[in-house]
């Protein structure tokens, strides 16, 4: 699954099957914390499951309309959701999916919304919430 979109300073996304395997099974240990921290705009410690099942799919249902709103948008997320990250029980597949699900919400909220945390489809309500003590 190549990065079809572009980029901040013209990097690359290095392909997640070009990553070591040790990085790809390190990511995968900490899903679906990466997504987590985006969410909740901190380094999150525990997040209440049930808590995070709303979150995620309230985030699924911003982004769909983020994607019917701003068409650049489908460049940058495809098909990615949330959900997809967060229902997946596998846990190498978790992480593909969230290396490249966070790198677009990175990418595209900083091209587009000056910043990630200005993304429609974060809820700024949640930020802090769970915070790492």
């Amino acid at each position: 699954m190549a990065v079809q979109y572009p980029r901040e300073h013209d990097r690359t996304l290095p392909d997640w099957s070009e990553l070591p395997l040790n990085t790809r099974e390190h990511l995968a240990s900490q899903t679906p914390h990466r997504l987590q921290r985006i969410m909740y705009c901190t380094h999150v410690g525990e997040v209440p499951a049930e808590h995070f099942a709303a979150a995620v799919a309230e985030a699924d249902r911003k982004l769909r309309q983020l994607l019917a709103d701003e068409p650049a948008a489908r460049q940058y997320f495809g098909d990615a959701t949330f959900a997809g990250v967060a229902h997946e029980t596998d846990p190498m597949v978790a992480a593909e999916r969230e290396y490249y699900l966070c790198d677009a919400l990175i990418e595209y909220g900083n091209q587009h919304h000056s910043s990630v945390w200005n993304l429609p489809v974060l809820n700024r309500d949640h930020y802090g919430l769970f915070e790492e003590k």
